[in-house]
Parts: C-alpha cells; sequence; structure tokens
C-alpha cells in the first residue's frame, strides 16, 4: 500500500498539481496607486481586472489581483480602459507582460 501512495504522489509531482499555462488576457483597469517600495520610494502601479474568458487551463484565481507597473503599459489609460496583455502561470505564479490599450 505504501509503494503505491508513493508512485500517485511521484505521478503527481511529475504532472504537477496545477498546470501551467500563457495567453494574451483582457483586463479593465481598476484603480492607479503608489506602491512603497522597502527603500522607501515609491513606483506608480496599475491594478487589473479580468474582463471575458481566461485562457485555456487558467484558473479564474490566478488572474485577480494582477498588476503592473503604469510605464509598462502601450498607450495612454485611464481607469474602465480596456487592456490586454501576455499572462502566463508557471510554478504557481502568474505574471503579466506586454500590455497594451485595448
Amino acid at each position: 500500500m505504501r509503494k503505491t501512495i508513493a508512485a500517485l504522489l511521484g505521478c503527481l509531482a511529475l504532472t504537477g498539481c496545477s498546470s501551467d499555462w500563457q495567453g494574451e488576457t483582457a483586463f479593465k483597469v481598476a484603480e492607479f496607486y503608489d506602491h512603497q517600495l522597502p527603500d522607501g520610494a515609491t513606483e506608480k502601479r496599475v491594478k487589473l481586472d479580468p474582463v471575458g474568458s481566461p485562457p485555456q487551463d487558467a484558473e479564474p484565481d490566478h488572474l485577480k489581483g494582477l498588476s503592473v507597473l503604469e510605464h509598462e503599459i502601450v498607450g495612454a489609460v485611464g481607469v474602465e480602459d480596456g487592456v490586454v496583455c501576455l499572462a502566463r502561470h508557471e510554478s504557481g505564479e502568474t505574471k503579466i507582460s506586454g500590455c497594451k490599450k485595448s
């Protein structure tokens, strides 16, 4: 019985508990805010809320609470504007990049 459980756990480790995925994802700008860094400096960030269908294999929670630096969005945006970004989920973490106004 222990060997069976060990074999099943090994299979889960090889396939991963959550799948990695990536894809273009639509967001809307929720807010602009100042994020304080450990050294006391601040950076302008943009909180994004997902809209529409998530990429294949993405869990809805993977896309919640994401933000980017304001200067990383191509094109001027305001609150409620649409943005499209490349979202990538790997090793339990979701990162977004290549954002542009839609």
